[in-house]
């Protein structure tokens, strides 16, 4: 296995696996060259999460990284939802908003990245 260090936008470095065609790897190259290393886009999501009200993660550091941009990611799909909701529905999606607000666990938002609004609405009575 091939590896090449490769310096983020932020001036982190990290090792990247550099295994396959050119261009393909040019093309993962050029795409972690452009973008955050995982602890400031984790420091970054952190930041805007505690602004917008959600509880502290609990957790590894890396856990805590990845989870931040899930749940962020998940409260902006429960906002769209409940702006589309019904009246009636309005209790139930400010119920939802809240339990994606006090979610703590980081094992819990990466396990569940594609599936947490429908896991966490299911608690919810209508």
């Amino acid at each position: 296995m091939a590896w090449r260090i490769i310096t983020h936008r932020c001036g982190h470095r990290e090792r990247i696996n550099v295994d396959g065609t050119y261009v393909v790897v040019e093309q993962r190259v050029r795409r972690a060259e452009e973008s955050l290393c995982a602890s400031c886009a984790g420091n970054i999501s952190r930041r805007d999460n505690m602004l917008a009200g959600f509880c502290t993660l609990l957790g590894s550091k890396d856990q805590c990284d990845r989870a931040e941009p899930i749940r962020m990611r998940v409260l902006n799909q429960v906002e769209v939802l409940a702006s589309h909701a019904r009246i009636e529905d309005r209790d139930a999606f400010r119920e939802l908003r809240r339990q994606v607000l006090c979610r703590d666990d980081a094992a819990w938002w990466i396990e569940h990245r594609n599936d947490a609004v429908t896991i966490l609405a299911q608690d919810i009575e209508l």
